[in-house]
């Protein structure tokens, strides 16, 4: 209702908006009843939502970067974070090179993991997703 009043020039304000809405059949008042609705709320939940999943699976991939070298890095949850990350970084390849990097170097893994886990942050910060401080390389 505020985007439709907003399109026609009027003002965004709740009371102004609310004065500006006439019935549309030509009723005998001119005054129409409006109940508001939280969408922003819905759309901000969504919002953080988005935020704890992403960050969350970059925490695992940079803890698992992070191991020690007598523990192995193509694990579960390593798996199950790059899944999360699928839909948010637009170029698949990145997600790829850490699990082969994560598989394939078991004596040494964060000097291979390091760089596909930058390129996946990068993705992430160019495309304006939320990535926290601690996240980022």
């Amino acid at each position: 209702m505020i985007a439709e009043v907003r399109n026609n020039g009027g003002s965004v304000d709740w009371k102004a908006a609310h004065w500006s809405v006439k019935c549309p059949k030509r009723c005998a008042s001119p005054r129409v009843t409006l109940l508001a609705l939280p969408f922003g709320k819905q759309r901000a939940r969504r919002k953080a939502r988005r935020h704890l999943l992403i960050n969350l699976a970059l925490q695992i991939l940079r803890e698992a970067a992070h191991r020690p070298s007598h523990e192995p890095v193509g694990t579960i949850d390593v798996r199950l974070a790059l899944h999360v990350l699928r839909p948010f970084v637009a170029e698949q390849q990145f997600l790829v090179e850490f699990w082969k990097a994560a598989v394939t170097e078991p004596s040494h893994p964060w000097i291979s993991c390091h760089l596909p886990y930058r390129k996946i942050v990068h993705q992430l910060v160019d495309l304006g997703l939320p990535v926290d401080h601690a996240n980022r390389p």
